[in-house]
């Protein structure tokens, strides 16, 4: 089990929501991070892709010059 730390501003929002929705804490954070981390990836993936074909024109240009 991964035990994390987070800021008491987000701690007491998880805990106002839990008890407004009658949700447990863990299911907010679980939810949460389900939905956010496959966000991430989506981002990471576009940001190699712009990366290699940055690298490629930079390859070429310098073969170019040659």
């Amino acid at each position: 089990m991964l035990r994390i730390s987070i800021p008491h501003d987000i701690e007491n929002k998880i805990k106002q929501v839990s008890r407004e929705r009658t949700i447990s804490e863990t299911s907010i954070v679980t939810n949460a991070l389900k939905y956010y981390l496959p966000l991430i990836e989506e981002g990471l993936e576009t940001e190699f892709e712009l990366w290699d074909a940055l690298s490629d024109e930079a390859l070429v240009n310098f073969e170019y010059e040659l």
